[in-house]
């Protein structure tokens, strides 16, 4: 099609829609005053329905997402609250389609009457605050579910790791253990990355919904637990047998050593607190002008 005939095509069709539009407008200027209040009155029901649906959804969508107490996060509870949740976007998308399309059959009767336009701005206010709402527990929702997922992985590699680290301690007693010592380290570093990858999930969840954090403090300590297993694991190797024996004096002395510097403080505070205690005493007496016939200890 040449250019000349695209033109005269598009302005065809845009006088077609700006006929369409003026006989619209002629129609609605026609109309008697008893029809145009029948038509605002018609329109103000349908807008009143929506505003009730609206509402009533606002108010199922209040729905309670955060655990207390011990609750078990299963996956019957979990699949109760994704179901809800999916129940409650699809009666709001459901709506929003019966909306659109009723307000593009009635802009223009709602356009030529102001107090329409108001009640049409109310509901589409009240609409953005359910679906902000909405947006958020589902939010919630796909966080509780994720952390069910990451707790239960977390839970079910404590075992794994004691199996681990009681493997690896034994292939290391001797050289000729020492590739299948390394083939049991590489499948614990790939769980490893596997286990922090679900502890930082739930700890992303449990910002999300802040009622979990109680059950992430147990994570917290499961994760730490095995992550110095982990980093014990790794450390193993094949060791001499008197080697063993001298890293387990130094061992033991080292933790002798430790506890020579905690009884040297708590020493050291004792007899700092006598002396604070006689002090006042002293003070004590030289307020009471000698009345005070008992003396401080030094």
């Amino acid at each position: 099609m040449k250019l000349g005939n695209r033109l005269r095509y598009i302005w065809l069709i845009l006088w077609a829609l700006v006929l369409a539009v003026t006989a619209r407008a002629q129609e609605n200027t026609g109309l008697s005053p008893s029809d145009s209040l029948a038509i605002k009155a018609e329109i103000k029901a349908r807008l009143t329905l929506f505003m009730d649906d609206l509402n009533q959804l606002y108010m199922v969508e209040q729905m309670k997402v955060s655990l207390d107490g011990d609750v078990d996060i299963s996956s019957t509870l979990v699949g109760t609250l994704q179901d809800r949740i999916n129940y409650l976007n699809q009666s709001y998308n459901s709506m929003d389609v019966k909306w659109n399309t009723y307000y593009q059959a009635s802009q223009l009767d709602i356009a030529a009457d102001e107090e329409l336009m108001e009640d049409v701005a109310k509901l589409e206010q009240l609409k953005q605050t359910v679906k902000d709402t909405l947006d958020l527990r589902t939010q919630q929702v796909d966080a509780i579910a994720k952390f069910a997922s990451a707790d239960k992985f977390i839970i079910s590699q404590i075992n794994v790791y004691k199996k681990l680290y009681s493997k690896a301690y034994k292939l290391s007693l001797l050289k000729k253990f020492a590739p299948m010592l390394e083939k049991v380290k590489a499948k614990e570093q790939v769980i490893f990355t596997e286990l922090q990858t679900n502890y930082e999930q739930a700890k992303a969840s449990s910002e999300i919904v802040p009622s979990l954090k109680n059950r992430m403090e147990t994570l917290d300590e499961q994760y730490v637990i095995m992550k110095s297993v982990s980093e014990k694991v790794q450390a193993l190797a094949f060791k001499p047998w008197m080697q063993r024996v001298k890293d387990y004096v130094m061992g033991l002395a080292a933790v002798a050593i430790i506890l020579m510097f905690v009884n040297g403080l708590w020493s050291k505070f004792k007899a700092y607190k006598d002396k604070a205690a006689n002090l006042k005493k002293y003070n004590d007496i030289m307020k009471n002008n000698g009345k005070d016939s008992t003396y401080p200890t030094i």
